[in-house]
């Protein structure tokens, strides 16, 4: 492993001096800072910009290789629209074989409305066609598909934390009845999965991600990937909640750690999404008057993973976007983990919070694990959906930082594009990418520069327990950095999407570079 000197650069430390202009790496570690060794080989940066490397808090690696061979529906604004990409996908397969899409949204269309049972039905009478909304949360179908499961709408629509509407869009768990029915993943393809979405993290300047949802193939194409020196990231894995053997021998084995991959945490769902209805609220949605969301786990399961969590001192981070969704999650975690504990659990979202509630996490020492450009996707129809009276409920991020929390920054891609300077930008002015709306989206909740940085670099360390080897450049620490093109402390908001990645290192290796 080479030994390099980095000098003439602006270097954000994140750590005392704040600014410094060379740093010195050798076998991926800094070792010396503002002293570099003549011995060494030097690349003079001509001031560019370091920071310590970009760490999404909330990924998902196999998800996004996947869906980039998905058909993909993302920001197409009318129902005409998707008809055509999935009769097009139709003429390039065989006949029954799946049709599988991802990211439509029918606030983009112009009703609004969830589509018909026909309009899938009568474009692909042969096909089976599963296409899951743009938060994960629910899949509209077809009637090939349904048949597929062997069940009955309204035995699926009697699913426990599921619902079926207009007989074609599952909802949650109703999810659940296809996902056997589907294409296997297999070990190789999740490999090629995941190496294509590591590839393409490093190209937007990520060093580590948390990887929000592992099973054991996940887990086993990770290790053999690292085996093959084909994993030039940092992962920390959260084990999916779902897989009780899984869990039973992590649990049995203790946590894992190697250079490139930790596992010591378990993700679960307590709730759906906003965007789906799903999300579980105190009082119904405005647009839907007779209903609250959906609880998923019973309160007697998610009590006994709470529990066994604590025993086997493993990280219980979970999903939760209504405000009743994280006040059933801060109950839980506040029977077990007690105060002052720093087992830093996490609520993975936490979309939607009471002022109660935010004092919850203070009191528990819990962590909101937030993305930012959720609340920039979603702020366009949050009005009509939970009404004007709930809108300062939504991604309060200064109003945990004022607390005195951490936020362990993420995107949750492949839901948002993953772009660590898409969620800065968020973060820093609540606008959509033209700048709007001006002042920001409830702008009491922006936050300064420095902490936007912080959600993705030092507290995302954190909310990892990697705070003492990464997240900062500092003597010691992995020599895991992101090379900007421009310095984000300093630069105006509008210029913020401007700023190019130049270079991503993790390990001391240049994994990227855009020189």
């Amino acid at each position: 492993m080479k030994s390099y000197n980095l000098i003439n650069a602006n270097i954000i430390t994140m750590d005392s001096p704040h600014t410094v202009n060379s740093i010195t790496i050798s076998n991926g570690k800094i070792v010396n800072i503002n002293s570099p060794n003549p011995n060494y080989e030097t690349k003079d940066l001509s001031g560019l910009t370091i920071i310590p490397g970009f760490i999404d808090a909330h990924f998902h690696l196999k998800n996004f290789g996947k869906r980039l061979e998905m058909v993909n529906l993302k920001k197409i604004n009318s129902i005409n629209e998707i008809q055509k990409i999935i009769k097009s996908k139709i003429k390039s397969v065989n006949e029954n074989d799946w049709i599988i899409g991802f990211g439509w949204d029918q606030n983009l269309w112009q009703d609004k409305n969830y589509p018909s049972k026909n309009i899938l039905d009568d474009i692909s009478p042969n096909n089976p066609v599963y296409l899951t909304r743009i938060d994960g949360h629910s899949a509209w179908v077809n009637n090939v598909a349904i048949e597929k499961t062997g069940l009955s709408i309204s035995t699926i629509d009697n699913t426990d934390g599921g619902s079926v509407i207009n007989d074609c869009i599952m909802i949650d768990n109703a999810m659940n009845s296809f996902k056997s029915h589907l294409p296997t993943d297999t070990k190789k393809q999740v490999k090629s999965w995941i190496r294509t979405a590591v590839k393409e993290a490093n190209k937007m300047g990520i060093t580590g991600v948390h990887d929000a949802w592992q099973d054991s193939t996940i887990v086993d194409a990770i290790k053999e990937l690292i085996s093959e020196k084909k994993f030039p990231i940092r992962c920390y894995g959260m084990l999916g909640s779902n897989d009780k053997k899984l869990l039973e021998k992590y649990f049995k084995d203790g946590h894992y750690h190697n250079d490139y991959y930790t596992i010591r945490s378990v993700k679960a769902f307590i709730d759906g999404a906003l965007g789906s209805r799903g999300a579980a609220l105190h009082e119904p949605y405005c647009d839907d008057h007779n209903n609250c969301g959906l609880i998923l786990i019973s309160k007697d399961e998610f009590k006994k993973l709470t529990e066994a969590c604590f025993k086997y001192n493993f990280q219980l981070n979970t999903h939760a976007i209504g405000d009743r969704g994280n006040s059933y999650v801060l109950d839980h975690y506040a029977k077990t983990v007690k105060s002052n504990n720093d087992r830093r659990w996490r609520i993975e979202h936490a979309q939607m919070v009471s002022d109660d509630d935010i004092l919850m996490f203070k009191d528990y020492n819990i962590l909101p694990s937030m993305q930012p450009s959720h609340c920039t996707s979603d702020m366009p129809w949050l009005k009509e959906r939970i009404g004007q009276y709930r809108l300062p409920l939504v991604s309060r991020w200064q109003s945990f930082i004022n607390l005195g929390l951490k936020i362990p920054g993420g995107s949750d891609c492949p839901i948002e594009t993953g772009n660590p300077l898409f969620e800065f930008y968020a973060a820093v002015t609540r606008q959509n990418h033209e700048g709007l709306p001006k002042q920001g989206w409830q702008p009491q909740e922006k936050v300064s520069k420095i902490n936007a940085l912080k959600m993705f670099t030092t507290w995302a360390a954190f909310g990892g327990f990697d705070e003492n080897r990464r997240g900062k450049i500092k003597i010691g620490y992995d020599a895991d950095l992101t090379i900007l093109s421009d310095d984000l402390l300093q630069i105006p908001d509008s210029k913020i999407l401007d700023v190019q990645i130049v270079s991503t290192i993790v390990k001391g290796d240049f994994v990227y570079k855009n020189l």
